[in-house]
């Protein structure tokens, strides 16, 4: 990887590993069957790397939803990497707290607030969902902003509010699809990804339940004819941008 790209690995549903400048920040990681116990919804994917290939610098958790804040893979992750700041929205520090987690290493953030993630500056953006907490973030990083919207429902207040934070070009969007949930659907989102006049828009928070999916090919198509690049990622496999 040379000095002036960014690398992502997918790691299912709304899970990232950004890798930029020897920093290595997790955001979102769901490794567990948390949601079949309680909720009857099986992964259809196992999770595609191991806790111990993680060696996450910071931790990014966007809301408190099990598939997000996941209860059974975080503690964990946690206790191995004991020093790696938490960050999150009130709602994850509280559930953090519950769960005995070191006040030392958590970190509360709230929508408009700038973070420094080691060489990413995060700024936290708003997300609309029924985590009523919930946050997206835009990680400014080697003359590269990539915005991640994190589960968001869709709006023109949204769009206004994510050009007034990112001021300027964004190259990269990460954005959900799923249209269930509190979600924006496929082609919501690629109204977005329009609107924001992104590089590149990749698709995600779908494949992991079949009861809450969506044909990615129909964003990509869509995002093709507006001559924006689109396209998967195959989860576990960096990709280099």
């Amino acid at each position: 990887m040379n000095n002036n790209s960014i690398s992502i690995t997918w790691l299912g549903q709304g899970g990232f590993l950004f890798e930029a400048n020897g920093t290595r920040l997790l955001v979102d990681p769901f490794f567990s069957d948390i949601v079949e116990q309680r909720e009857g919804l099986k992964r259809l994917i196992d999770p595609p790397l191991e806790i111990s290939e993680l060696n996450p610098n910071y931790v990014f958790i966007t809301h408190d939803h099990l598939d997000h804040f996941d209860p059974i893979s975080l503690p964990i992750i946690h206790e191995k990497y004991s020093e790696a700041p938490i960050i999150g929205p009130e709602s994850v520090i509280k559930k953090a707290k519950d769960l005995d987690f070191s006040e030392s290493v958590l970190h509360m953030v709230s929508k408009n607030m700038t973070y420094q993630c080691g060489k990413f500056e995060m700024v936290i953006t708003p997300a609309y969902h029924s985590d009523p907490y919930s946050v997206g973030c835009l990680l400014k990083v080697n003359d590269k902003q990539i915005y991640l919207s994190a589960d968001t429902t869709f709006s023109d207040i949204l769009v206004k509010e994510i050009k007034g934070l990112a001021l300027g070009k964004i190259d990269i969007i990460l954005v959900c699809i799923n249209g269930k949930l509190g979600n924006m659907n496929w082609s919501e989102a690629v109204t977005l990804v329009d609107q924001l006049q992104s590089e590149i828009a990749i698709p995600m928070h779908y494949g992991m339940f079949a009861e809450n999916t969506e044909d990615p090919n129909l964003f990509i198509h869509a995002c093709e004819k507006l001559d924006i690049t689109s396209f998967e990622l195959i989860p576990g496999i960096k990709r280099t941008i």
